[in-house]
């Protein structure tokens, strides 16, 4: 079900970096639901890959909202 609402300060369309990476620029794309461990919600996020958009799926704890500006 892409595209959940989940209340909180991630949703699709959001900016965000992945902490402890170098990606520091993604877009989520996609809410995948409470399927990480002890129910932790899930994102899908497209970064900048060479020479396409790449995507990956990480735990929310592990995303930060940042500004489209930077």
């Amino acid at each position: 079900m892409a595209g959940w609402d989940t209340g909180g300060p991630l949703k699709v369309g959001s900016w965000v970096k992945v902490r402890g990476t170098h990606l520091d620029k993604c877009r989520i794309v996609e809410y995948r639901g409470p399927l990480g461990p002890g129910g932790a919600h899930i994102y899908r996020v497209r970064y900048r890959g060479k020479p396409y958009p790449a995507y990956a799926e990480f735990r929310e704890d592990q995303l930060e909202v940042v500004s489209a500006e930077q």
